[in-house]
């Protein structure tokens, strides 16, 4: 028991040491920047909406994290703003040939639990690629639709509130999970300013629908399938670090 106890606090006493060898610290940064996103349908709903268009809109927040060595592991609080424009093809219903498109903007808080590696080439420049999970609350949305009919200059136009939630009429689920890829550069300013520019790449892993209200609502009784969000980020950020250990 003695040999095992003397064993472990030398092991303790060898990853201390090559821990606190590398340059380690706990940072706080801010970014922000613009995002171009769009749903992804599947089913049914892809059929029905065989053109869709991504949309322009902002993201930023606050970060927090760890480098450690070369890794990194990063938090915060992000604001984004998401969603898509969509269309039909021609359709035919009892008022004649007509076309329908809409426009979603969807404004969500972001919680990522980010792990990721940085590799340096001197003193200033380094790249990194991060990835893993963000918990997404949904806020507030719009939806503006137009539907055209052939023959005719009316046009009707119809905006619609988006809910989030669990309720039978809450459209959209009230969390949702994505899954994030990043890679990026990272721009040693000194000792413990950095700057960042990433591209994120950012994939919804559920369907964003509320089930609740997909069963109580007739239209997904003939239009089957999942509305999925798909973002790409493009991200500037500044980080201020405080070192626990310094390279001797």
């Amino acid at each position: 028991m003695k040999t095992f106890a003397l064993n472990l606090a030398v092991l303790l006493t060898l990853c201390t040491s090559t821990l606190l060898a590398q340059s380690n610290s706990f940072f706080i940064g801010a970014n922000g920047g613009a995002n171009l996103s769009k749903f992804k349908y599947t089913e049914d709903l892809s059929e029905l909406y065989p053109t869709t268009n991504s949309i322009f809109g902002l993201s930023g927040g606050v970060s927090l994290g760890f480098e450690i060595q070369n890794f990194t592991l990063t938090t915060g609080i992000q604001y984004g703003q998401r969603g898509s424009e969509y269309q039909t093809d021609n359709f035919t219903d009892d008022q004649g040939t007509g076309f329908f498109s809409a426009k979603e903007k969807l404004h969500y808080v972001s919680i990522p639990i980010l792990v990721g590696y940085r590799k340096y080439f001197g003193d200033k420049i380094g790249l990194s690629f991060t990835m893993g999970p963000s918990i997404n609350f949904g806020l507030s949305g719009n939806i503006d639709e137009t539907t055209e009919y052939f023959g005719t200059d009316q046009v009707e136009m119809e905006n619609y509130k988006v809910a989030f939630g669990s309720g039978v009429n809450d459209d959209y689920r009230a969390t949702q999970i994505s899954f994030q890829l990043s890679p990026g550069i990272v721009y040693n300013i000194n000792d413990r300013s950095k700057f960042t520019f990433n591209i994120i790449w950012d994939f919804g892993t559920e369907d964003n629908f509320n089930p609740r209200y997909k069963n109580a609502n007739d239209f997904f009784s003939d239009f089957k399938g999942n509305e999925i969000n798909r973002s790409t980020v493009f991200q500037v950020g500044y980080e201020y670090h405080f070192s626990f250990g310094d390279k001797y």
